[in-house]
């Protein structure tokens, strides 16, 4: 009988906590980055500075140029931290005056985010980590059927003298 209550007891005994998850970090992304590809069906480029900030924030400064009569510039710097949830939170402002939340997440080398709303627009922004070192940025806008259309695909490489 003496074993049958000891095994009862193993079964509602509390466990033993569970160790903290690694709180997630964008620090596989930190560094300053060239990037070339599409924007708008036109060939673009751009920089990302891609930061540690004050108070366990990541900072982003992106620069886009793209070609065409007269070029396009456009430029937007952004802020972004992990809510005590793992969940990706922050702000995208813009050189055109537009202030928009964001939300996302990370998955080993993928980190998104959703932006915008209903009203004006939903859009994605993806920022993939290749095995080669290069940081592959899709920019998507949900269409009426559900689908998203890419409307710009840059590849990135590290300025020279970073890893």
């Amino acid at each position: 009988m003496t074993l049958l209550w000891w095994a009862a007891a193993a079964l509602v005994a509390p466990a033993a906590p569970a160790a903290p998850a690694e709180a997630p970090s964008l620090a596989a992304w930190h560094g300053q980055w060239i990037g070339e590809g599409r924007a708008f069906d036109k060939p673009a480029t751009a920089t990302l500075d891609i930061a540690p900030g004050a108070g366990g924030v990541t900072t982003l400064a992106y620069r886009l140029t793209i070609a065409g009569e007269p070029p396009v510039a456009y430029s937007a710097d952004a802020t972004y931290a992990f809510d005590a949830k793992g969940r990706l939170r922050g702000t995208w402002a813009d050189s055109y005056g537009r202030k928009r939340a964001v939300a996302g997440g990370m998955d080993g080398a993928t980190w998104w985010t959703h932006w915008g709303s209903a009203d004006v627009e939903i859009g994605r922004s993806t920022y993939v980590l290749g095995a080669d070192g290069t940081l592959t940025v899709s920019d998507s806008v949900l269409q009426a059927d559900g689908g998203w259309r890419v409307f710009a695909a840059l590849q990135y490489r590290r300025k020279s003298g970073e890893s």
